[in-house]
């Protein structure tokens, strides 16, 4: 499994949200992603270091380098924009 998403299942999607100040949906949209926000791949944010540290009070610690490869190759995998939800047709004025 994906360590962005083991570690926030493990920490818990509202405590996270508390430490970040996010509302839990936007943690849990890392989660089902399984990726952080690109801003952490360049160095503006650190959510891997915080996780990384708060994962030590759980059963399955992770490291800064396994979040930060794991968000990497999650990127790579799914670019922004590519939800793999279809837009819909709307309504075409007659």
């Amino acid at each position: 499994m994906n360590t962005v998403k083991t570690a926030i299942e493990l920490i818990g999607l509202s405590k996270l949200a508390r430490e970040f100040d996010y509302y839990p949906s936007a943690v849990q949209k890392w989660r089902d992603d399984g990726r952080l926000p690109r801003t952490d791949l360049a160095g503006l944010t650190r959510y891997a270091h915080v996780i990384a540290e708060l994962s030590q009070q759980t059963s399955r610690p992770v490291t800064v380098e396994q979040l930060l490869d794991d968000t990497r190759a999650a990127w790579k995998a799914r670019p922004a924009g590519k939800s793999g939800l279809r837009k819909s047709k709307g309504i075409r004025a007659a």
